[in-house]
């Protein structure tokens, strides 16, 4: 059985107005590592330091989330010590459940973050069929134009409980509708509940660039990340304050478009461990997965990071 963390988890990226002097350009690092405590995990010790040239140090720059909301960040040492949250024999499986109104390009991007999902993680990933919103006016609220927002509360308190799967190690709700968590704030991404094993993201602020509307390329990279990111949380790991890393914390889109993919060596050590998902397996399912989208880039990247782990080169 998956072993609760936290109640609630605010998930990523708030619209607070967050101002103040920073520390521009500093580097911050995660706090001091903790011994190993089995073998698998000190192969991953050894191994992850082949991967630091693919990733950048922490930089914090005005606005940012380190900025705002400091932080110590978590080793891979430390997250083993932590009694992290893991799937088990009896949950594993991730299961995905779109809620509203999606244009052709958004149900192509929420297949493809399942297909993702399921290379990333290595574990079962369930898309279930759309469903339309039915939220009461209780849950809804309009303050910007056309823009009908819905209470995360719906989701989390009433909706994703009700069909919450026995074997689900988690269920994410991806909707098409605004979020926002209480009165006092403006909007949320998303928001998470560990305890009962459901979290719920919004696509509706993905899709927009400034004033145009965002790329195909950049509607999926947003959604992957903040559904990664999140799952992430949902096993238990904290934000990474040491590398530019998938799992850092942002404060707006601009950061969170400045992050990488990939979870830094810290943190891939963390998803490797808790999925016992070999790193060379890991990168090598993802190399197919961005070669089957054409993305010859992101192709090459992670069979790179697959030939760091043995210093060779893999061609495919």
């Amino acid at each position: 059985m998956l072993k609760s963390v936290i109640l609630q988890l605010t998930i990523l990226i708030v619209s607070l107005s967050l101002v103040g002097c920073g520390l521009n350009g500093a580097a911050v690092s995660n706090t001091s590592s903790a011994p190993a405590l089995d073998d698998r995990a000190a192969d991953l010790i050894k191994k992850k330091e082949s991967l630091t040239r693919f990733f950048h140090p922490m930089r914090v720059r005005p606005g940012d989330w380190l900025e705002t909301q400091p932080e110590n960040g978590e080793t891979f040492e430390e997250y083993l010590r932590s009694a992290p949250t893991l799937p088990d024999d009896k949950r594993k499986t991730l299961y995905i459940q779109p809620v509203g109104d999606f244009t052709a390009e958004e149900e192509m991007v929420i297949r493809q973050t399942a297909d993702y999902m399921k290379a990333f993680f290595n574990l079962p990933v369930v898309l279930r069929a759309s469903q339309p919103l039915r939220a009461g006016e209780e849950y809804r609220r309009v303050q910007y134009r056309n823009n009908v927002q819905i209470r995360t509360s719906y989701f989390l308190d009433d909706y994703l409980p009700r069909i919450l799967p026995d074997d689900a190690a988690a269920l994410i709700c991806l909707t098409s509708n605004d979020l926002f968590p209480g009165e006092t704030w403006n909007y949320v991404f998303g928001q998470a509940s560990l305890e009962k094993r459901v979290g719920v993201w919004s696509l509706w602020r993905l899709g927009k660039d400034g004033a145009k509307k965002a790329s195909s390329d950049l509607l999926l990279a947003r959604t992957l990340k903040i559904s990664m990111h999140e799952i992430g949380h949902m096993f238990s790991m904290r934000h990474c304050t040491k590398y530019e890393c998938l799992m850092s914390g942002t404060n707006h889109l601009e950061e969170t478009d400045r992050r990488p993919l990939e979870p830094c060596p810290e943190c891939v050590a963390k998803v490797s461990w808790a999925m016992n998902y070999p790193l060379a397996d890991r990168y090598k399912n993802l190399a197919a997965f961005w070669k089957k989208l054409g993305r010859t880039t992101d192709h090459r990247q992670m069979l790179d990071m697959a030939g760091a782990l043995c210093g060779c080169k893999i061609e495919e």
